[in-house]
């Protein structure tokens, strides 16, 4: 009878670990680089600069790097006359700098002709070149990624953040090299590294819900678990950084967020609002809808009526964009600490109300 098992009919050459060819230990650490949409065809192109399948476009990394680990800062201390050493102030967390270098090659990717000879020559060369700049801008941002076998993919948002400034002799294609090293220095304004947020979902049913027109009669006197679903989000904050939570609300209706003992109310949503996006970081902007209502100058001029304002507050001020709708406001009290599991609260008075909570997984070094 045939040995079956995960491999098949057929057993691995070995089961030690060390005796698998390299290509499957990938103990290497794996750079790649997802560039900008190229200004010819539109597409993201991606490069394989180190690890398994590096060259395999053409470009690869030189030997030496810097700014891939650690998070740079600035110690703020107070000093004076009078002081014995320092007093620490705070801590800022500056932009990250990486600087490299590459190796644009098309002799480690080698195009074999028909006739079984490799394609090397400087029309090659160009085009690589073409393709390598091409998916990189002062402008817009690229994805570096970093994948080690002990701690999985990691991604930086990453822009040119000066000119290079090697410098050459004659041309790179002079006497059929057709090689160029350059030094590059690209930067990330968000300096951590991240992996896929986690998502969870929460939703309410009809036994513990009011009319999205009603509720706010009930504002004063409602009760969670009647009149409006209450719910547990649970969801992971992997990262080592701690980490403010996102959440989108569905619509109509009215929702409430948790943050720490207190209940952060959002404004009542309208059908028009469509979903919702509750940043709970107060340095972000708040609320952000699908759909911001369009606002006519027939409201603009209602609403500078103080009385039609008195008497239909609810109406006007349901025309205005959702953010301009908050009244309350997140703190620092949102933030989910690193390596923990968050229970977030949440209500909603919907029927088929809807509450999802997204945890950005941020980490302060490539692979550590």
């Amino acid at each position: 009878m045939a040995d079956f098992n995960l491999h098949g009919i057929h057993k691995p050459p070995t089961e030690d670990f060390y005796g698998l060819p390299e290509y499957l230990k990938a103990t290497k650490m794996k750079v790649v680089y997802i560039g900008v949409p190229h200004p010819s065809t539109g597409k993201r192109l991606m490069w394989n600069l180190a690890g398994t399948n590096e060259g395999r476009e053409g470009v690869i990394l030189a030997p030496q790097l810097s700014g891939m680990m650690h998070v740079p800062f600035e110690q703020l201390m107070s000093e004076g006359p009078y002081t014995i050493g320092a007093i620490p102030e705070r801590v800022d967390w500056k932009k990250r700098e990486i600087n490299f270098g590459v190796h644009i090659n098309p002799d480690v990717a080698p195009w074999i002709s028909r006739n079984g000879e490799v394609i090397d020559n400087p029309f090659r060369y160009r085009i690589l070149e073409d393709r390598w700049w091409g998916s990189w801008s002062a402008k817009e941002d690229g994805y570096l990624g970093v994948w080690t076998r002990t701690h999985g993919w990691r991604f930086l948002r990453v822009r040119l953040a000066s000119d290079p400034k090697t410098a050459f002799t004659l041309d790179p294609t002079a006497m059929g090299n057709n090689f160029m090293t350059w030094d590059m220095t690209i930067v990330a304004v968000q300096p951590y590294w991240a992996k896929r947020s986690e998502y969870s979902t929460w939703k309410n049913t009809i036994d513990t819900s009011t009319l999205w027109d009603q509720i706010e009669d009930l504002l004063n006197e409602f009760i969670p678990g009647l009149d409006v679903g209450e719910g547990v989000i649970t969801v992971p904050n992997r990262g080592d950084q701690a980490s403010y939570p996102k959440f989108i609300v569905s619509s109509p209706g009215k929702a409430w967020i948790q943050e720490g003992d207190r209940w952060v109310q959002l404004p009542l949503l309208t059908p028009q609002d469509g979903y919702v996006l509750v940043d709970t970081d107060p340095n972000a902007r708040t609320l952000t809808a699908s759909t911001d209502p369009v606002d006519p100058l027939f409201y603009k001029i209602l609403r500078n009526s103080q009385l039609l304002d008195f008497l239909l507050h609810d109406l006007f001020s349901s025309t205005l964009p959702v953010w301009r709708r908050m009244t309350q406001s997140f703190t620092d009290a949102s933030l989910i600490p690193p390596k923990t599991i968050a229970k977030l609260k949440v209500r909603h008075s919907n029927a088929n109300g809807s509450i999802t909570a997204i945890v950005p997984q941020r980490y302060g070094m490539a692979y550590a």
